[in-house]
Order: C-alpha cells, then sequence, then structure tokens
C-alpha cells in the first residue's frame, strides 16, 4: 500500500482500545443480566418457601422451609 494511504498506528491503537472498552461494557451487562435473572428466581423461591410456610403445621417442615428461607435471604443479600 502507498505511503499515506493507510491508517495510521494512533488510529489503528484508539480501535482495538474502542473495541476492547466495547467488549469489556458487554460482558458487564451480560454480568449484570445474569445476576437479575439469579435475583429474581431467588425471590421467586422465596415467595413460595413463605406460601408453603403458611400452610404448613408440622415441625420439621417448618424447621426445613426456616432454614432454606434463611438461605435464600442469606444470598439475596450478597453482592
Amino acid at each position: 500500500m502507498a505511503r499515506g494511504w493507510g491508517r495510521s498506528e494512533e488510529d489503528q491503537g484508539a480501535e482495538k482500545e474502542q473495541a476492547s472498552e466495547e467488549r469489556t461494557s458487554a460482558e458487564g451487562r451480560r454480568a449484570d443480566a445474569r445476576r437479575e435473572v439469579l435475583i429474581r428466581g431467588l425471590k421467586l423461591s422465596l415467595a413460595r418457601i413463605e406460601e408453603q410456610l403458611g400452610k404448613t403445621a408440622n415441625p420439621v417442615r417448618r424447621q426445613a422451609l426456616e432454614a432454606a428461607r434463611a438461605e435464600l435471604l442469606e444470598r439475596l443479600e450478597r453482592p
């Protein structure tokens, strides 16, 4: 290629940096989306456990449900 017609090294470096930033940004969005899906699932599970706690009188079953509820609440508090 003739001199002056190609892209300069500065342009190439800037393009690589921009592409890297875009990949990082997309990965961050995917991680956020996965986290939101996880949180939604935990909240649905917690709601189901609360519903079951309201219906059961068996002390062993209640104890198991309360342990599961505590674990879900702990997982929801984690960043």
